[in-house]
């Protein structure tokens, strides 16, 4: 699509903090920063939440087709809190076996905000590689099948269902939706026929399955909590064990326990926000040649992730 000729005349020009705003969001960095940061992007701690949520979906994954019982779990949360790097990490981390097909043993499908079968179906023959992944109503009854019988043939163990909340926003509900409704419909069956077990990542919002679909919930057996982190010795020892992984580029400013509280406060103790502001400081500190974070490569970090004029008050100013 062509756009619409500029009529300049319309146009305010930016002054002069403006054109620094424009700068900043074009600024590139050097392959050699970038190549720092995917080091850092990359690390993985797992602090006893994590770790707890990430045994019970190696428990399920394990006992899913070897037990009549359905396996499933929920893991809440609010954005920002690791559920989604749970799943990346459980998938990529899965060894290889001769009970499923490679990259085939879990997989993930994150459901839109008014989800339907025939998306969740297409989105998991999609994740299979089916060739036709296509679904309406015409197909769904034998793409349903189609994706039952790849799964099997394909050994796969455990399903990730990411933004699972959105089970409570579909546009189609039975008159009583404890009794479930066309998606959940589809979970259940998947558990049951293939058989597989789910994980289901989602808001606070799915803490009452029951009201969404009793059946559904009496086969999910644990429940776990991914929460922002409280300034305290949970996240002190979080930090200083994240430091500690970055063999190539020198993280330990963050580890000492000052540092530590302060990156607490310009985060509000959020994974997402934790690793996007420390990644972007490696960026800011290689690109200038540093081995090694400092305070005003954190002060500028802070600047380029959230902007001067968000009005959140840089923690590393002083």
């Amino acid at each position: 699509m062509n756009a619409a000729p500029i009529n300049e005349a319309e146009i305010d020009w930016p002054d002069e903090e403006e054109r620094r705003t424009i700068a900043r969001r074009l600024f590139t960095y050097s392959s050699h920063a970038l190549g720092a940061a995917v080091q850092v992007d990359r690390i993985m701690v797992n602090h006893p939440n994590f770790k707890e949520a990430l045994a019970s979906c190696d428990r399920v994954f394990q006992l899913s087709r070897e037990l009549t019982t359905q396996q499933g779990v929920i893991v809440s949360g609010p954005t920002g809190s690791g559920k989604t790097a749970l799943i990346r990490y459980f998938r990529n981390s899965l060894p290889r076996s001769n009970l499923f097909e490679l990259g085939h043993g879990a997989l993930a499908v994150r459901l839109s905000k008014k989800p339907t079968v025939g998306q969740l179906v297409g989105g998991m023959l999609r994740q299979i590689r089916y060739p036709f992944p296509q679904v309406n109503e015409k197909t769904l009854a034998v793409k349903r099948n189609v994706l039952i019988d790849a799964l099997r043939q394909k050994g796969t163990r455990l399903i990730f269902i990411d933004e699972g909340h959105h089970l409570m926003q579909q546009s189609r509900w039975r008159s009583h939706s404890e009794d479930g409704n066309s998606v959940t419909d589809c979970v259940r069956e998947l558990m049951d026929e293939v058989p597989l077990g789910i994980v289901i990542s989602a808001s606070e919002e799915l803490n009452d399955l029951e009201g969404v679909d009793q059946h559904l919930a009496s086969r999910i057996s644990a429940k776990h909590s991914l929460q922002a982190f409280e300034p305290g010795p949970v996240w002190l020892a979080f930090v200083r064990a994240f430091a500690k992984q970055s063999k190539a580029f020198d993280l330990s400013l963050i580890a000492e326990k000052d540092e530590a509280l302060r990156l607490q406060k310009a985060t509000a103790g959020n994974l997402r926000a934790f690793k996007r502001l420390v990644t972007e400081g490696v960026l800011v500190a290689a690109d200038g040649g540093a081995r090694g974070v400092e305070l005003g490569h954190m002060h500028a970090a802070f600047d380029r992730v959230y902007g001067k004029d968000a009005g959140l008050g840089n923690p590393y100013v002083g």
